[in-house]
C-alpha cells in the first residue's frame, strides 16, 4: 500500500465534512447531517488527533485520534489500561472499503499512541456496524462491553498496546 498517512489541517476540513457525510445512510453508520460536524473536525485538528489517508492527494480515509473525555464515564474498560487513546469517527471512502486502508491507518494510529505516551486504545462501534466491528475483531480489539450514548447502542472496544 502507497498511502500517505498525516495529520489534518485547516485545509482539509471542507473534503473530510465531504467525506464523512458521504457516509451517512450506509450500512452501520450512526452519522447524520449534524455528527460528525465541521466544529469536530475543528476540534480534532486543533488538539492534532486527526489522522488523513491520501492517495496522491485525495483523503480517502480519516480518523480522530487523542485523549478525549468523551468514553470516562463507561465502566466497563479494562483498569488495565490506565492511560486510553479514544479513537473515534474513522471513515473510508466507499471506492476504498474493503482494500485494508481502516486497518492500515489504524495500525499506524497505533504506534502514534504509543509514540504519545498511550498504553490502549478505547472506542464504541455501533451495533449494526458489522463490518467494523469484524475489521476490529481481526485486529485483536476485544468488546469489553455494551453502552447506551446519543439514544443509540454501542459495543465498547478496547485494546491494550503497551
Amino acid at each position: 500500500m502507497e498511502y500517505k498517512i498525516k495529520m489534518a489541517t485547516a485545509e482539509n476540513i471542507d473534503e473530510i465534512l465531504k467525506l464523512y457525510h458521504s457516509l451517512i445512510g450506509k450500512d452501520g453508520c450512526t452519522w447524520d447531517l449534524y455528527y460528525p460536524s465541521i466544529d469536530d473536525i475543528k476540534n480534532d485538528i486543533n488538539r492534532k488527533a486527526l489522522y488523513i489517508v491520501l492517495n496522491n492527494e485525495e483523503i480517502i480515509a480519516v480518523a480522530a485520534a487523542g485523549k478525549d473525555n468523551e468514553l470516562n464515564d463507561i465502566k466497563c474498560y479494562s483498569k488495565d489500561i490506565r492511560k486510553p487513546c479514544d479513537l473515534a469517527r474513522i471513515a473510508v471512502k466507499t471506492k476504498y472499503q474493503n482494500r485494508g486502508v481502516a486497518k492500515y491507518l489504524i495500525k499506524f494510529i497505533e504506534g502514534q499512541a504509543i509514540n504519545k505516551g498511550f498504553d490502549g486504545i478505547h472506542f464504541l462501534v455501533g451495533k449494526m456496524n458489522f463490518h467494523a466491528k469484524a475489521v476490529y475483531d481481526k485486529m485483536n480489539y476485544k468488546c469489553c462491553g455494551e453502552c447506551v450514548m446519543y439514544d443509540k447502542d454501542w459495543y465498547c472496544y478496547e485494546k491494550k498496546l503497551i
